[in-house]
């Protein structure tokens, strides 16, 4: 976005346009420290996160429909089908809170600014905040949230907008229902998984699985395959299962040394055979085969 066009813009809104324009931005650019508008949209328009469709729709939640057709050259329409289709710029919940901001009058303000009193102490809020302020100010004391809306729902109940209140349950309602949606879509993919022939399932033959032969014949039991699910719900083994033999067939076995090197040489107890004691020697010890 051009110096130009963000001049253009700054110069053409009132201050609660650009109260709003702030708030709506909050979480866009929360290390810029209380911008005015133009240097705000400058700071995001050189960090790459301000578009021609991101100023569309600043301009948009503001309601300023008529700087969308002379500045930027699109109508409410354009813009509309842009949110439907990309990411948007601002938080849903931001848009929330803007929204019911227009909604209240001064009364209703300064009613749940006496109300929050509760809850932020006496004296801590100004008389003559707007509710966007007031926002804010929850927010720091951690008591509003796009997760924590009690409060807020309880204080609208209170002065009687329960319209207010049915557009923060909608939003909750919307926000769980989005989250239970990608819950069942893990759960689907877990559930279509094809389980047929696993890496390491055991089949059965002759009523009995391999494992059960296994210890039966060479005391040889396989440890259980630790897998863990992620978020695609494929299955991905987390190491290979190991083989422990019980020292229990007779004769016990033979014993592999893999990679013995060094001069240290010892005698293994288990497989009369010579090992080394450097940390770089690998013993394996094998069934003998049934004859």
């Amino acid at each position: 976005v051009s110096a130009e066009v963000i001049h253009q813009v700054e110069e053409a809104l009132d201050t609660d346009e650009k109260e709003m324009l702030l708030f709506l931005c909050r979480d866009v650019a929360t290390d810029v420290v209380q911008p005015n508008v133009r240097e705000l949209l400058d700071i995001l328009s050189e960090r790459g996160k301000l578009s021609a469709e991101g100023l569309a729709e600043l301009l948009y939640r503001v309601r300023r429909f008529d700087l969308l057709k002379r500045i930027l050259k699109m109508d409410r329409t354009a813009v509309e089908r842009l949110l439907h289709m990309h990411p948007h710029l601002i938080s849903d919940y931001r848009v929330l809170m803007a929204e019911i901001g227009e909604d209240l009058d001064k009364s209703d303000v300064s009613s749940l600014i006496f109300l929050m009193k509760d809850y932020t102490g006496r004296g801590k809020t100004s008389k003559d905040k707007s509710f966007l302020d007031l926002v804010v100010e929850l927010e720091k004391l951690n008591l509003v949230a796009p997760d924590q809306l009690d409060l807020l729902e309880k204080c609208l109940k209170n002065i009687h907008r329960i319209d207010l209140k049915t557009k923060i349950q909608k939003y909750k309602q919307s926000a769980q229902e989005a989250g239970t949606s990608y819950k069942n879509a893990r759960q689907g993919s877990f559930t279509n998984l094809s389980l047929k022939d696993p890496p390491y399932n055991c089949r059965l033959q002759n009523g009995r699985s391999k494992e059960q032969r296994l210890v039966e014949q060479h005391g040889i039991q396989r440890e259980p395959v630790k897998i863990s699910i992620q978020e695609s719900g494929a299955f991905f083994p987390q190491r290979i299962p190991e083989e422990r033999y019980r020292m229990q067939s007779k004769p016990l076995g033979v014993c592999l040394i893999i990679d013995c090197i060094g001069n240290d040489a010892g005698r293994c107890g288990s497989c009369r055979l010579t090992a080394t004691s450097n940390s770089r020697t690998q013993a394996i010890l094998l069934p003998q085969p049934p004859e």
